[in-house]
Parts: structure tokens; C-alpha cells; sequence
């Protein structure tokens, strides 16, 4: 009996020292970690349409050609405005750009027909007068000269009035003695017509201002009660006769002369029923001498001469 235990335990300490009666386990190959796997992919749930981008300056078209990553990104709030949600970022590499053509309101024109051809319009003036055949506007050294609302001529102070002013801040015409007079300061020129239809200084200008005129003139104009009139732009007039160089009353130019828009440098013919265009530097006004006032919004010289 003993015999037998021995030899049951020498053949169990066999079996572990050399492996007999073991059961044996395989193990499947390991995928190595630096392989790439690829995974198929379609783009048939993809939006390949054309995406558009508002922009204030330029317009701008973005369209898609290919597949982009989108990623989203918290937004940064900005002074509690409401900006504190997620918004995507596109990768731009993807997409190709086209600037749209930018548009600006046209500037309007007159149509050829409606337009007087000369050889320039002035956006302002120093000085207006009617005339014995046209009217004349003045800016610095030229001279303007106009028919029917349309400048007809320009020329020049030293071409149009021989050994006159260097510039004119108000200018009349006197039709009962056919007298053009033009002020450079406080300095007065008188001419008339000659017998070839050009302007001749008169002997006896030029004159300086009487010292009861307080202020250097900024306009002449005659009103339609015939009275010739020196304005200042200080609101400031005086009742003027060029041939005595003499003033016969002033006074404050609203107190008699109601409603006159600013800056006045001349007025036109008044005509049968009391109207008148009143012109300031760059406007031209209707006035109404029964109503005592403007009429209408001023328009800008070059669109009264369509030039």
C-alpha cells in the first residue's frame, strides 16, 4: 500500500517538472499599434451646395469643393450683448472665393438735350446781376454770362471790363441810366456799352464807398420797387445810388427785407407777378415779394443752368 502512494506521487511531480499531461493554448497574432486601418467613407450625405457669406463691403460667394471640417467653438460673450453661444468655424483651404462687383448709386445727368454745352458751370458764385442782354454771374477772375437760364459764354474780368476790379463781391445793373456797376471792397466801377456792344469804364468810376455805408458789401441787388440795395452778411443794408455815391438810409436788411435766404449774391429780373430768383453762393431760390418769402428748397446752380 505504501508502494503505491510513492509511486503515485513521483509521477505527479514528473508531470510538472516536464510539461506531460499539460493542455495547451494558442494565442491569436496581435495587430501592430503603427498599422493605418481605412475606413470607407461616402459623401452622399453631404451638402455640396453653394454657401453664401453676408458681407457689408464686398459681397462675397464662397462655394464648397470639397468636404470640410467643421469644429465647434465657444464664443466669447461681449459685453452681455447676447454673443455667449457656439458657433462653427469652417476650414477656408476648401473653398474657393469670388469677389462680387460693388454698386454705388449712379449720380444723376441731365440728358444731352436738356443740357446747355459750355465751357464749364460753377458749383458757387461772388456775385449776380441781370444785364441789358444777358445776365452775368462772377467767380473770382471769371466771368459767366447767361441767357435764358443757360450759360451761354465765359470769359474773364480783364477780357469782359477793361481796367476793372481784380474780383467782385456785388454787382448791378442800373437800367434807367444803362450803368453796370461792379464792387471790388469798397470800391465801386461804373460801365456802359459802348458803340461796339463791349463794356467801357465810365470817367468818373472808380469810386470809394461813403463812410455812412459802415460795412464792406457782400451783394447788390435791386428790389422790386426799384430801390438799389448793398447787403453785408452781418444782416446789415443800405439804399445805394452809384451815379452820387451815396447812401439814402440803412438798417437792418429782416426788419425790411423779410424772409431772404443767407448769403445772398444777387437777384435776377422781378417779374409781372412780383417773382424773383434769388441766387446765394451756391443756390438758387424763387421769392415771392407778395408772401415776402422763398417759395420752394433752393437749387444748386449747376442743376438751375443744366450744365
Amino acid at each position: 500500500m505504501r508502494l503505491s502512494i510513492l509511486l503515485l506521487v513521483a509521477a505527479h511531480v514528473a508531470n510538472g517538472l516536464f510539461g506531460f499531461g499539460e493542455k495547451k493554448t494558442t494565442q491569436a497574432p496581435k495587430i501592430s499599434l503603427g498599422s493605418e486601418i481605412s475606413i470607407p467613407h461616402t459623401d452622399e450625405d453631404q451638402d455640396t451646395g453653394e454657401i453664401v457669406i453676408p458681407f457689408n463691403d464686398p459681397s462675397t460667394t464662397t462655394t464648397r469643393r470639397r468636404t470640410a471640417t467643421t469644429t465647434g467653438i465657444p464664443v466669447i460673450s461681449v459685453g452681455g450683448i447676447g454673443l455667449d453661444r457656439t458657433r462653427s468655424t469652417v476650414d477656408v483651404r476648401s473653398f474657393t472665393t469670388t469677389i462680387n462687383p460693388r454698386f454705388t448709386a449712379a449720380t444723376k445727368r441731365l440728358p444731352s438735350s436738356d443740357r446747355h454745352s459750355s465751357s464749364g458751370c460753377p458749383n458757387r458764385i461772388d456775385a449776380y446781376t441781370f444785364g441789358p442782354d444777358s445776365d452775368y454771374a462772377f467767380y473770382e477772375q471769371q466771368v459767366f454770362k447767361i441767357s435764358n437760364n443757360r450759360i451761354s459764354d465765359r470769359t474773364t474780368l480783364v477780357e469782359e471790363f477793361k481796367d476793372g476790379p481784380n474780383q467782385v463781391n456785388g454787382a448791378l445793373y442800373d437800367p434807367e441810366r444803362e450803368i453796370l456797376w461792379l464792387v471790388d471792397g469798397r470800391s465801386v466801377y461804373g460801365y456802359k456799352k459802348d458803340g461796339s456792344d463791349n463794356w467801357k469804364l465810365q470817367s468818373v468810376f472808380p469810386k470809394e464807398l461813403p463812410s455812412s455805408i459802415g460795412f464792406t458789401p457782400e451783394a447788390a441787388v435791386r428790389w422790386h420797387n426799384k430801390h438799389q440795395l448793398l447787403l453785408s452778411n452781418g444782416g446789415k443794408f443800405a439804399l445805394y445810388d452809384e451815379y452820387w455815391n451815396k447812401s439814402l438810409m440803412t438798417g437792418r436788411t429782416e426788419s425790411y427785407f423779410e424772409n431772404l435766404p443767407d448769403r445772398v449774391r444777387g437777384i435776377s429780373t422781378w417779374n409781372s407777378q412780383g417773382h424773383a430768383h434769388i441766387y446765394t453762393q451756391s443756390l438758387v431760390f424763387e421769392y415771392d415779394s407778395e408772401m415776402k418769402k422763398v417759395t420752394g428748397d433752393g437749387v444748386p446752380l449747376g442743376d438751375f443752368w443744366r450744365c
